[in-house]
């Protein structure tokens, strides 16, 4: 494959600063949408390749102790796009981090790879977390990052509508809560092509994440939490899509012996959630009847999925 999308191979991703010499130190207060990309992920330079060609950047300058590579903002003042040269998910503190360099984030937005044993042609969004006692990809244990579940929303359903009118032939999901960082206190979400190298590099997969990412609204909208199914949470997928409603944070039915109150509790308000959704087929009983009487307990109702649709439709 032809690697237009890697930016040491594509003239006109490495012309952008040329384009806008001028560099500048933005003001503490000044936060930004920031989308974070990682110079070992090779989706994450294919997406950054094709947002440096949507929009004007100006390079800012870094003090010697940021930490970070290279940073720019968007002409229009919307965006930032900060560079790494470590993995997102150990990027505990990155909200911290960024304070300190002088660009204070509004919502992170990291750029990422997605890998899976099945390598499906994939656009994928969610948020992060440990529901269980491992903390092996990041983050601390029993721990959930604050969640943006407008942006979830917006960006996966810009993946959807682009990836169809250009018949892009990739499963568009959104994914369970997984993996670090988790010490975050701005909200943060993962925007991923998947699963191989092959679609890492597809020059038309960075293109679509990087439209979408582009087109990130924070329109406030119904949230909820979902439970049970499996990783790719096709149910809440759908509600998502075909519904007003967004996500926060999801536990597949494989982490729902980790959901105790602490978590849930968590879980609510790290995704300002104002009800819950069950995948109630892929839930054991047990488990259903326990996460309700939690949900009860912190004024949560469980909303079927006929009850969703009913009020939060499209059409309705």
């Amino acid at each position: 494959m032809n690697d237009k999308s890697n930016p040491e191979n594509n003239p006109k991703s490495e012309s952008q600063d040329e384009k806008s010499p001028d560099t500048q130190i933005p003001e503490k207060t000044n936060q930004k949408i920031t989308i974070i990309c990682s110079a070992p992920d090779l989706a994450s330079q294919n997406i950054k390749s094709h947002l440096l060609d949507l929009r004007e950047w100006k390079k800012l300058e870094l003090l010697p102790e940021s930490g970070f590579s290279a940073a720019r903002e968007s002409a229009d003042g919307k965006f930032r796009l900060v560079d790494i040269e470590e993995l997102h998910v150990f990027q505990d503190g990155l909200d911290k981090k960024l304070d300190n360099a002088g660009f204070p984030a509004s919502l992170i937005i990291f750029a990422s790879k997605h890998r899976s044993k099945e390598e499906i042609n994939s656009l994928t969004v969610h948020c992060t977390g440990n529901p269980s006692g491992e903390a092996r990809l990041g983050g601390r244990p029993k721990e959930l990052a604050v969640s943006s579940p407008a942006a979830m929303k917006s960006i996966l359903k810009e993946m959807k509508r682009l990836a169809e009118e250009i018949g892009l032939k990739y499963d568009v999901t959104l994914e369970v809560t997984h993996h670090g960082p988790t010490e975050l206190s701005v909200p943060s979400i993962y925007a991923e092509i998947g699963s191989t190298e092959a679609q890492w590099r597809d020059p038309e997969a960075g293109e679509v994440a990087a439209k979408a990412i582009l087109a990130v609204s924070l329109e406030k909208v119904p949230v909820a939490l979902g439970f049970g199914g499996g990783h790719y949470a096709m149910r809440q997928t759908g509600l998502l899509l075909e519904t007003d409603i967004s996500f926060g944070h999801n536990f597949p039915k494989y982490q729902l012996e980790f959901a105790d109150e602490a978590l849930i509790m968590q879980a609510v308000e790290k995704s300002k959630a104002e009800f819950a959704y069950f995948d109630r087929k892929s839930m054991k009983s047990e488990d259903r009847n326990r996460i309700s009487e939690i949900l009860e307990r912190l004024g949560l109702r469980v909303l079927k999925e006929s009850e969703i649709r009913e009020k939060y439709g499209l059409d309705s």
